[in-house]
């Protein structure tokens, strides 16, 4: 993609992210007895939706340390979080989930770690979440879901679809190597056939997986309106396939818009789902705008911080008393 494409290709997501919160701004001005909810928002479930917040990002902070430590890429627990933290940051920031170039960049100037040893590790991370997800939709919409109509239809196809090709990538996934030229240290298979990882991966999926619909559960309960556990979880399968697809920065307007859709089709209004999904994103942006803009200082800016000119350095006190 040319330099101009690339303009044109990111000042067309921004313009629809705009167009996309304009439309749910009107939408709530529309209804402004909908925002009069939010001075009744419970304290106690904003924090605790936080905290799930928190927890979440441990969940797939682990997901990306533990295939470090198979190619012996040694990083302190603190220094791995703050790295998690601030990618995620980034992609609120950035479309096509860019916090993943930032972790990359630090990975390669900080641990020598080749980009193409880390693309592989990401591919096979990825893979095993999508996998995972296709699999536990396809068995929760072929077994548990009573629901017929054709939009639901849909999107069990789309969970048949990711599981199909996650596993169809996971038997092929030498064929992904030599597309890309990996030499054999560079292979997705060193992750994918560790049984060991990928067990210990696919319970961090799993983990992260559980906590989305419990964060769905609060989000609404702390305006005050009762979901039940499994809408929570159909609303948060149906979530969690949306953001292994991200184009715009953080999803921005695109999940709130589906949380509001899909909401409908359990007698849930269509505002009130729409403010509890922002009331969502409020408290992810409140967890991890300061702590990502403190770790990013601590990990980029600090490390690039210019030296001070030698003759502004304050000589010792045996310089100082040298004849």
């Amino acid at each position: 993609m040319g330099k101009r494409a690339k303009k044109i290709y990111h000042a067309a997501l921004i313009i629809l992210s705009i167009v996309l919160i304009a439309a749910i701004v009107i939408a709530l001005k529309n209804n402004s007895l909908t925002l009069l909810r939010l001075k009744d928002i419970n304290p106690f479930y904003l924090l605790t939706l936080i905290l799930l917040h928190a927890l979440g990002l441990i969940a797939l902070g682990l997901t990306q340390y533990l295939p470090l430590k198979k190619i012996n890429i040694q990083t302190s627990t603190k220094e791995w979080n703050a790295l998690v933290i601030v990618s995620e940051l980034f992609n609120l920031l950035l479309p096509a989930n860019g916090g993943a170039g930032i972790r990359m960049m630090y990975l390669k100037d900080k641990k020598k770690l080749p980009i193409r040893q880390f693309l592989s590790m990401n591919f096979a991370i990825i893979l095993t979440g999508f996998t995972m997800l296709g699999i536990v939709g396809t068995l929760y919409f072929q077994y548990v879901l009573v629901r017929n109509d054709s939009v639901f239809k849909m999107i069990e196809s789309i969970f048949i679809a990711l599981a199909l090709c996650g596993i169809l990538l996971l038997i092929t996934s030498e064929v992904f190597g030599k597309l890309f030229k990996f030499k054999r240290k560079y292979s997705p298979k060193i992750y994918l056939f560790d049984t060991k990882l990928t067990a210990k991966l696919t319970l961090l999926w799993l983990t992260f997986f559980a906590l989305y619909p419990l964060k769905i559960y609060i989000s609404f309960l702390t305006l005050g309106v009762h979901v039940g556990l499994q809408e929570s979880l159909e609303i948060g399968l149906i979530l969690m396939a949306s953001t292994f697809f991200q184009v715009l920065p953080g999803n921005m307007g695109i999940k709130e818009i589906i949380t509001a859709y899909v909401s409908t089709h359990y007698g849930i209004n269509f505002e009130t789902a729409l403010l509890a999904s922002l009331v969502d994103r409020a408290a992810l942006m409140i967890y991890l705008v300061p702590v990502g803009m403190y770790f990013y200082w601590e990990l980029f800016l600090d490390a690039v911080k210019p030296k001070m000119p030698a003759f502004l350095i304050r000589p010792s006190q045996s310089e100082q008393t040298s004849p």
